[in-house]
C-alpha cells in the first residue's frame, strides 16, 4: 500500500506552477569520467584488522552496481577508487600520527632498502573488492613523501617548506612508479598517479600526513615522476597535477591568511603554490610541465570552503571553467567534505533551522553536497567528482559510512552506518557511469530552489536526470523530452529524510514528475 501511494504521489496531476524543463540531447558538454571516494585512512585500517563480515558490507555499500530484491540500489557504484599511498607513519602499532587509524603504512620500511608487498594488506583488500564489484579504475595519491626521505623524519612538516630533501625527490618518484607497476602487474587499472596533495597547507600538526610544496619542488617532482614512469614503460598511466586545497588557488593568489603563513618560509613569493594553471600549464612560466609525456591535461582541485553561499559557489566555478579552458585543461573535482561545522545555519545557504552543527553527514549536509556536485559539474564543467573519506573510525561525522567500534579497541569491528551523504552521492554515482555525456537541460537551474542536470548514455538508450529540491515543499517538473525518449520507460530513485536512494516509480511512462520536499531524485528514462 505504501509503495502504491508513493507512485500516486509522484504522478498525480501537476500544479499550475509546475517548472517546465527542456532537455536537448543534441547540445552536449563534457563526458563524465568517474565518481570516487578515498580510502584514507580508516578504510585501510579497517581492511587490516576488521573481520570480513564488516569489510564486505562496507565494500558492497561503496561499489555495488546491483539492485536489491525491491529494486533499490544496494550500493552507490563508485566508478574509481582513490587509493592513498601512505608515507609510512604507521609501523606495527607505533604511529607518528596522534590516532593510529589516521596514519598510513608504506611498502618500504624506514629501515629497509627492499620492498615488502605484504605490508599494506588493508589497502589491497578494498582495491580487490572494488575490482570484484566492477570498479576497476584507480587513482594513487600521496599526502607525504616516505618518512625516511623527509627533512624532519616525519610524515608531517616542521615549517612552511617542502618536507623532502631535493636529492630524495627522485627516490620518491621511483617509489610511486614501482607501486604503480606492482598494481598494474596484479591486474589493477591505474589511471592516475597524484604525487602531491594540497601543497598550500601548513601540515605542521601530527593529526595526519601532509607536506607543503614550493613551486620549484612541485615541478621537479613531476619531472622525476615522468622519468620514472617512462623508464618502466608505464605508458597508460597519467600524472594528475594540482590537488589544490581550493578551486580559487588554481587561478589566483593564496588567501591573505595563507600568504602570511607562506611568508614565514623565507621563499620568494614566486615559489608560493598558487595560480596553478598559469604556473604549470603556461609555456611562458619557468615552472611549465605541460609538455611532460605522462601529464594529463587536467587540473585537480578540492571544493572546500566555497560551498557556503550560492552566489560564491556559482561565480567561483564559472571562473574556474574560463581559466581552465584558457590553458586547454580539464577540471576534476577530486575531494570534498563539509570540513568543520558552522553553528549558525543562517550563514549557510540552503540550510534550515533544523540544522545540527555537530553533524556533517545528515540530510542537510547531503542536500548541500548534491547542490555542490551540480555546481561543480554544470558551472565548472568538472569531468569527475570525488568525496573525501569513505569511512572513519570514531571521527565519522563527515564520512560516507560511519563506523563505531563495539569495544575500546578499534581493531575488533563495530557498527556500520551508511549516512545520507553516501546515498546522496549515489544519486549521481550509481546512475551516471563513465562516458555518460552531460546534455542541455533548461528550466531548473536555481541553487536556491530546484536544480537538475542531464546525462546521456554512450549508446544513447538512457537519459539520466538528477534533480535537487532545496524547498520544504513538493515541486513539480514538466519535462519536454527529446523525441527518442517521448515514450520512454521511467524509474525514479529518491534520497530524503526518510528514504535512502529508494526506488520511487516502477516502469511508468510519464514526462511529469513530483520532487519530494528537501530531496535528491534521480530519474532514468530508458528507450
Amino acid at each position: 500500500m505504501k509503495k502504491t501511494l508513493a507512485i500516486i504521489l509522484m504522478l498525480m496531476p501537476l500544479l499550475a506552477n509546475a517548472i517546465s524543463v527542456k532537455i536537448d540531447t543534441q547540445k552536449r558538454y563534457q563526458k563524465m569520467e568517474y565518481f570516487t571516494a578515498s580510502d584514507a585512512w580508516s578504510t585501510q585500517y579497517i581492511g587490516d584488522y576488521w573481520a570480513d563480515k564488516f569489510k564486505e558490507k562496507i565494500a558492497q555499500l561503496l561499489f555495488s552496481q546491483k539492485f536489491d530484491e525491491y529494486g533499490n540500489p544496494e550500493g552507490i557504484g563508485l566508478s574509481l577508487w582513490r587509493v592513498n599511498l601512505g608515507g609510512g607513519t604507521l609501523e606495527g602499532d607505533e604511529s607518528q600520527i596522534d590516532l593510529p587509524y589516521r596514519a598510513a603504512r608504506s611498502y618500504l620500511a624506514p629501515s629497509s632498502t627492499s620492498y615488502d608487498w605484504s605490508r599494506c594488506k588493508g589497502l589491497e583488500y578494498f582495491m580487490q573488492k572494488a575490482r570484484e564489484y566492477g570498479c576497476n579504475q584507480f587513482l594513487l595519491f600521496s599526502n607525504s613523501p616516505l618518512v625516511q626521505w623527509t627533512k624532519n623524519g616525519k610524515g608531517y612538516s616542521s615549517n612552511m617548506n617542502t618536507n623532502i630533501a631535493p636529492e630524495n625527490i627522485g627516490k620518491f618518484a621511483d617509489y610511486l612508479a614501482d607501486c604503480t607497476k606492482h598494481f598494474l602487474e596484479k591486474g589493477y587499472d591505474i589511471k592516475y598517479v597524484s604525487p602531491i596533495n594540497e601543497p598550500q597547507m601548513t601540515w605542521t600538526r601530527s593529526t595526519q600526513e601532509g607536506s607543503p610544496w614550493a613551486n620549484s619542488d612541485i615541478k621537479k617532482m613531476f619531472v622525476e615522476l615522468d622519468r620514472a614512469l617512462s623508464e618502466r614503460k608505464l605508458d597508460s598511466v597519467k600524472m594528475l597535477a594540482g590537488e589544490c586545497i581550493r578551486l580559487e588557488t588554481t587561478f589566483s593568489d593564496l588567501s591573505k591568511r595563507l600568504t602570511k603563513i607562506w611568508e614565514t618560509s623565507g621563499l620568494d613569493k614566486s615559489e608560493f603554490p598558487s595560480n596553478f594553471l598559469e604556473n604549470f600549464f603556461s609555456p611562458k612560466s619557468k615552472f611549465y610541465i605541460g609538455d611532460l609525456k605522462h601529464l594529463a591535461k587536467q587540473i585537480g582541485a578540492h571544493s572546500y570552503h566555497s560551498h557556503i553561499k550560492n552566489k560564491e559557489m556559482k561565480s567561483i566555478r564559472e571562473q574556474m571553467k574560463i581559466e581552465a579552458e584558457k590553458y586547454g585543461v580539464d577540471f576534476h573535482q577530486t575531494e570534498w567534505c563539509q570540513l568543520g561545522s558552522y553553528s549558525d545555519y543562517r550563514k549557510l545557504d540552503g540550510f534550515t533551522h533544523k540544522y545540527n552543527p555537530d553533524s556533517m553527514n545528515d540530510m542537510q549536509t547531503a542536500l548541500n553536497m548534491a547542490k555542490l556536485i551540480y555546481a561543480d559539474i554544470v558551472f565548472a564543467n568538472s569531468k569527475s567528482w570525488g568525496y573525501w573519506v569513505a569511512t572513519e573510525i570514531k571521527f565519522g561525522l563527515c564520512a560516507l559510512i560511519h563506523t563505531a567500534p563495539h569495544s575500546d579497541s578499534v581493531k575488533k569491528g563495530g557498527t556500520i552506518v551508511p549516512t545520507k551523504l553516501l546515498w546522496a552521492l549515489g544519486n549521481y554515482s550509481f546512475f551516471i557511469r563513465p562516458n555518460y555525456q552531460r546534455v542541455s537541460l533548461e528550466g531548473a537551474d536555481s541553487l536556491d530552489s530546484v536544480m537538475a542536470s542531464a546525462y546521456l548514455s554512450p549508446d544513447e538508450n538512457k537519459l539520466v536526470v538528477v534533480c535537487v529540491n532545496m524547498n520544504e515543499s513538493l515541486q513539480s517538473l514538466n519535462f519536454s523530452l527529446p523525441t527518442q525518449f517521448a515514450n520512454a520507460k521511467i524509474n525514479a530513485y529518491t534520497t530524503d529524510e526518510r528514504r535512502d536512494l529508494a526506488k520511487f516509480v516502477e516502469e511508468q511512462k510519464s514526462d511529469k514528475i513530483r520532487l519530494l520536499p528537501r530531496s535528491i531524485t534521480t530519474i532514468v528514462f530508458e528507450k
